[in-house]
């Protein structure tokens, strides 16, 4: 899984937390424990490039009885959850179901009606008044992710200080994607008004290529994730509106890694990463028909996961190795 720290006032900053399938090796430097001693929180770096850190993971489960009173914060006064692929996605009702019932923490929907995704934080204008469509803890309305927000904090849930944004269908690597994703658009709104927030991707090797042990697996570790960022992810003092993290966990490695860990082996480790910077789309359209310059869709360029290129300590190589 990937994390994505981003520093908002001043230079923009990154940090990214890549988990890696049993078997890869990468070092892990500027290791800062906590307590427990199995896990760390990495240091700043810039965008362009970061030293690599990370902590291995075997069994975040088995350690949260150690880790009770270790630095935990307060849990959120309420979460604002939100996503760009709308009401149909195949994994928000899970993850919206977890974090009610597994995390306890109240949860507040703020969700666009239909797809928002590659929207990047659109805040387009409806074209006309709208109805809030809503339901016992959820709203759903015809407006971008990042309006979603804006109007869960403003007029539907003003006491939230959490916003998760997620699971997105699909990856959130590199940085044609991060600066295009309705999803990471959201949760950049909520730092605007000064919220701390994080976006959580699924990304997959195939559409519908997953099994339900894989989802289930992936929404656990998700979970752990948001959970250990909201008690550790940012800094006693820091305006909360300054940073956000961007969490990728790949649903065909989660399965796999938690066998590995009841077996008592490695199970996922956790690396910082830069953001890779060269791959991604290039063409977003193709001439359909000349004379009437007409124009379709058709995004071009090398995916992600084929790169031959995506340089070594970057989160689309991590998470594609």
């Amino acid at each position: 899984m990937t994390s994505l720290r981003t520093t908002i006032r001043g230079a923009k900053r990154a940090r990214t937390y890549n988990a890696l399938l049993p078997g890869s090796t990468r070092a892990n430097t500027q290791q800062t424990p906590r307590p427990t001693g199995r896990r760390h929180r990495a240091g700043r770096g810039s965008l362009r490039g970061m030293a690599t850190s990370g902590w291995s993971e075997r069994d975040a489960r088995a350690d949260q009885g150690a880790d009770q009173g270790a630095g935990q914060a307060n849990p959120p006064r309420r979460v604002l959850l939100t996503n760009d692929d709308g009401p149909a996605s195949p994994f928000f009702a899970r993850f919206a179901e977890g974090m009610r019932r597994k995390l306890n923490w109240p949860t507040f929907v703020c969700l666009p009606d239909s797809n928002w995704s590659y929207v990047s934080k659109s805040l387009k204008p409806p074209q006309s008044n709208f109805a809030v469509d809503l339901r016992k803890d959820e709203a759903r309305v015809p407006i971008s992710p990042a309006s979603c927000v804006n109007l869960g904090l403003y007029e539907l849930a003003k006491d939230v200080d959490f916003v998760v944004s997620g699971p997105n269908v699909g990856h959130n690597l590199g940085r044609s994607s991060i600066l295009s994703s309705g999803t990471v658009g959201a949760a950049l709104e909520a730092c605007i008004h000064g919220r701390k927030a994080v976006a959580v991707s699924f990304p997959f090797k195939g559409y519908d290529s997953w099994t339900d042990d894989d989802l289930e697996s992936a929404v656990d570790v998700a979970l752990e994730v948001t959970e250990f960022l909201w008690n550790q992810g940012f800094k006693e003092g820091e305006d909360p509106g300054s940073v956000f993290y961007n969490v990728n966990v790949p649903l065909w490695a989660t399965s796999s890694a938690r066998d590995r860990q009841k077996e008592g082996k490695l199970g996922m480790e956790w690396l910082q990463t830069s953001v890779e910077q060269g791959v991604g789309y290039t063409s977003l359209f193709k001439v359909v028909d000349e004379a009437a310059m007409e124009m379709e869709w058709s995004p071009t360029g090398e995916r992600v996961f084929d790169s031959k290129t995506a340089k070594e300590g970057g989160d689309v190589a991590a998470v594609r190795d």
